[in-house]
């Protein structure tokens, strides 16, 4: 009879219906290898994915983030777990340098981290607990798997002559987000929950802070970052759900035997396109989103709400704020873009427009974009050099051996989850 009371009382204070007394929040919501992961935990842990992440904070998106929550508070307590066993320890100034590096990505005043979490009813202990686990992690990293990894002059060969290969290719700029299936009884749970980021994702959501959240492949560190990947290096579902997209553009749930993934398309390059030079425009956009089968009232409405702003930015910087402050996560830097990659519409706008000036809005399949060109110049296509293939051999392979590591050390655990 203790357990479903206690799931209820979960259910409360996760949804803000009652506010839970301490000692049910103490209580516990797994047990790792004899290690307590509290209700306490779990609940502040959710606060600051859902502040990170740019969610919005309801009882339905709580519910279907906390299997995802609980999972990465879990996957952390076994690496730090790991670190304690190798004597790796996370000294205070590693934290606090840490700490610096977000205040200054999230343009917060140096030392106002506190005061800014504090008014958001975030813990910092919380974001401190997670900064440890990664530092931590990272020096296993470090100990365990890069010293017995090794890039030969035959591997670079190798890759080389595989990026030769693909240059006649399209390549997509993209990031991912993946989420596991554990069992065959968990594929539909998986599924909703994918469903839940991509609309999420889609309302404004942040998608590199989900996917350093929430992803279970080897990018999430990097915010889901895969870089240029040519087409037919992917698997062939997830190249067939890119195909008919036009960039910037969000997948939506692509089921294959090991998980599901989300795409989001960033930039296309096709291979006419990239070869000589020609002209190449730095690009910023600000993206707003529209419903599917949007009605013509609905596509008027935001017209009509691109126009009015887009006099109000007079340089990218400017319309990066716009894009934050208006925008979906869509919005933002596009970097050099040949003019030829572009599509017809686009192009016939952006090869006359001045720089630092904003286009009249464009409507397109999922929504209502204004433009703005940062700069104009002459560009020519490179294969990369020798060493930076080695650089992006080194970290392929370290990601997948760690992302191993951490499999064995699930598999080898003792994880006792009470909710």
């Amino acid at each position: 009879m203790k357990r479903p009371l206690f799931c209820l009382l979960i259910f409360l204070a996760l949804t803000g219906g009652a506010t839970a007394p301490v000692r049910d929040v103490q209580s516990i919501a797994a047990v790792v290898n004899h290690e307590v992961i509290s209700v306490f935990d779990l609940l502040e842990r959710m606060k600051l994915v859902i502040l990170s992440s740019d969610l919005k904070d309801t009882p339905e998106t709580r519910q279907k983030l906390l299997p995802l929550v609980l999972r990465s508070l879990i996957d952390e307590r076994l690496e730090l777990q790991e670190a304690a066993r190798l004597d790796i320890q996370v000294t205070d100034d590693e934290v606090q340098k840490a700490l610096v590096q977000i205040e200054k990505e999230n343009k917060i005043k140096t030392g106002k981290l506190d005061d800014f979490f504090s008014k958001a009813g975030v813990d910092t202990g919380t974001l401190i607990a997670q900064i440890r686990a990664i530092i931590a992690w990272n020096k296993v990293i470090r100990r365990r798997i890069r010293p017995t990894i090794d890039i030969g002059d035959d591997d670079i060969d190798e890759a080389f002559a595989r990026v030769e290969s693909n240059i006649n290719k399209p390549q997509n700029l993209l990031a991912e987000i993946f989420l596991a299936i554990d069992s065959p009884t968990k594929k539909a749970e998986v599924e909703g929950v994918a469903k839940r980021l991509v609309r999420e994702i889609r309302n404004g959501a942040n998608f590199p802070a989900l996917a350093r959240q929430f992803s279970e492949s080897a990018t999430s560190s990097s915010g889901g970052d895969l870089g240029w990947v040519a087409e037919g290096e992917l698997d062939p579902d997830l190249d067939a759900a890119l195909k008919p997209l036009n960039p910037p553009a969000l997948t939506d749930p692509i089921y294959t035997p090991g998980g599901y993934y989300i795409l989001l398309l960033r930039d296309r390059q096709i291979p006419s396109q990239r070869e000589g030079g020609g002209v190449t425009v730095h690009l910023h956009q600000v993206y707003f989103p529209l419903p599917a089968n949007a009605s013509k009232k609905e596509v008027a409405k935001e017209v009509e709400l691109a126009k009015s702003l887009k006099n109000s930015a007079k340089n990218c910087d400017e319309m990066a704020q716009l894009g934050q402050e208006t925008g979906s996560t869509l919005s933002g830097d596009l970097g050099d873009i040949h003019l030829k990659e572009l599509p017809e519409d686009l192009r016939n706008v952006v090869e006359t427009l001045p720089v630092n000036k904003t286009s009249d809005p464009l409507v397109r399949s999922d929504g209502v974009v204004i433009l703005m060109v940062c700069d104009r110049t002459e560009k020519k296509s490179t294969l990369p050099t020798r060493d930076e293939i080695a650089q992006l051999l080194l970290r392929q392979r370290v990601e997948m051996q760690a992302d191993r590591y951490l499999r064995d050390l699930r598999s080898s655990a003792s994880v006792d989850t009470r909710i």
